[in-house]
């Protein structure tokens, strides 16, 4: 079984938390067995994708009406 390539992250994103997020966000990390940074980056994609998605389905609903 092969395995996949790792990709290279080369963007980086900055955001600041209150201490009590950033605890959660640690927490959560250590839960899911993974680094904060594999942690942020997975959920943000994955509430990215679904966003997007979502987007797509009204606009289209909304064309539909026209």
């Amino acid at each position: 079984m092969s395995e996949k390539p790792k990709r290279r992250h080369s963007a980086a994103l900055f955001i600041r938390v209150t201490p009590e997020h950033e605890e959660m966000i640690k927490r959560a990390a250590e839960l899911a067995g993974t680094s904060v940074s594999d942690w942020i980056r997975s959920s943000l994609i994955r509430t990215a994708r679904k966003d997007i998605a979502e987007a797509a389905r009204y606009e289209a609903a909304g064309q539909a009406q026209e």
